[in-house]
C-alpha cells in the first residue's frame, strides 16, 4: 500500500529569486513570463498580469494555500488512522514538481492533483512534470507510482463546499439567490478553444455549476470565464465575466453574487479578476456585487479530498499515472 501523498498544483509567486534571469527582475514578473514565456509579443501581457499581482502585495498565497489543505488532508487521513508522508511541488513555482519527486522519499506513492477540472494545461501538465521527476533518477531508486486521485469537479463535498462559500456572500450583500433579482456567476480560468475541443474541461465546469447553483436554489445563474489575454488571436471560452456581468443585470440582476467554481483557493487571478476588477464593473453597471471567497480549507472540502485519497489508497477509482 501506498506510503505517501504528492500533492501537485499550478502554483504562485513566494518571496525568493528563482535564478531564471542575471540580474532579478522581481518573483512576480519571473512567475508570469515563466508562463507565457520570453517571447517578445506577449510583453505587454506579461506587464499587464504583473501589474495585478503588484497591486495586491506582489506575491501570491497560492503555495500557503495549497500547503495548509495538504496538511489538512494529512491530518485528516490520520484521523482516519491512514498516515501518510507528504509532499507538494508546483508546475510554475518553487518547489517544482519534478524537483520534489527526485527528493521524494518514498516506496509507494499516490498523487492528488489540485485542479478541479481537467485540462491539458492543468492536470496533464501536473502529471507528466511527476514523470520528468521519477525519469531523472535511476530505475532502482524510484518510488511506484500507485495511482492518481480521481478528479473533484462532481464530488458532494466539493459541490457543498462551494454553495456554502456563495451563501456566506449573498448573506454578506443581503441577496436572495432564490429571487433572479440575485444573479449568481460561476467562474472559472478561461482556456483556448482547441483545448475545450480535446478535453471535459467545460462539461465538467458545468457540472459542477449545476451542482452549486442546485445547492443554493439559485434562480437566475450562469458560467462567465475568467483571466483570458486581451491579445490572443485564438479564440477562447465565453462569456467573459463582464460580459456575463452585463447578461445577468439585462435579465433583471439588481446584485451579483460571483464565486470561483474554477479554482480551489484565493490566488491572484480570483482576488482581482473577481474582488477588483469585478466590483468595478458592478459600479458601472449600478448594481451590488460580493466576491465569494474559494473553497481554501473548507471542511467539506477537506473531507473530501481525504476520501479520494483513501479510495486511490485502496485502488479503487484511481486513475492510472499519467492518465
Amino acid at each position: 500500500m501506498a506510503d505517501h501523498l504528492l500533492v501537485v498544483a499550478f502554483g504562485g509567486p513566494t518571496p525568493g529569486c528563482c535564478k531564471r534571469f542575471d540580474t532579478c527582475p522581481g518573483e512576480s514578473y519571473c512567475f508570469v513570463s515563466g508562463i507565457f514565456g520570453d517571447n517578445p509579443a506577449r510583453k505587454a501581457r506579461v506587464e499587464e498580469v504583473v501589474a495585478h499581482y503588484h497591486e495586491l502585495g506582489g506575491f501570491s498565497r497560492f503555495n500557503e494555500i495549497t500547503q495548509a489543505q495538504a496538511e489538512a488532508v494529512i491530518a485528516e487521513l490520520a484521523r482516519r488512522g491512514v498516515k501518510l508522508g507528504l509532499t507538494v511541488g508546483y508546475d510554475h513555482w518553487m518547489p517544482h514538481i519534478a524537483d520534489q519527486v527526485e527528493k521524494m522519499r518514498a516506496s509507494e506513492f499516490v498523487t492528488l492533483v489540485m485542479a478541479p477540472h481537467q485540462s491539458s494545461v492543468s492536470w496533464d501538465g501536473y502529471l507528466r512534470r511527476v514523470s520528468e521527476g521519477l525519469e531523472r533518477l535511476p530505475q532502482e531508486k524510484r518510488p511506484k507510482w500507485k495511482g492518481v486521485c480521481e478528479p473533484m469537479f462532481d464530488k458532494p463535498g466539493f459541490a457543498q463546499a462551494l454553495a456554502d462559500r456563495v451563501n456566506e456572500a449573498a448573506g454578506k450583500l443581503g441577496a436572495d439567490l432564490t429571487s433572479s433579482t440575485t444573479g449568481l456567476l460561476l467562474s472559472a480560468h478561461a482556456v483556448p478553444m482547441p483545448i475545450v475541443r480535446t478535453s471535459q474541461y467545460v462539461n465538467q465546469i458545468q457540472t459542477t455549476a449545476r451542482m452549486v447553483a442546485e445547492r443554493v436554489k439559485a434562480a437566475n445563474w450562469m458560467v462567465g470565464y475568467q483571466s483570458a489575454p486581451s491579445d490572443s488571436k485564438i479564440e477562447w471560452t465565453t462569456p467573459f465575466l463582464d460580459k456575463a456581468m452585463d447578461q445577468l443585470a439585462e435579465s433583471g440582476a439588481s446584485k451579483i453574487v460571483a464565486a470561483p467554481i474554477g479554482f480551489l483557493c484565493d490566488n491572484v487571478e480570483v482576488l482581482y479578476d473577481l474582488g477588483i476588477e469585478g466590483r468595478q464593473h458592478a459600479q458601472k453597471l449600478g448594481i451590488g456585487f460580493q466576491a465569494a471567497e474559494a473553497v481554501n480549507t473548507h471542511p467539506a472540502f477537506i473531507a473530501m479530498l481525504a476520501d479520494n485519497v483513501q479510495r486511490a489508497l485502496a485502488g479503487d477509482d484511481a486513475r492510472r499515472p499519467g492518465a
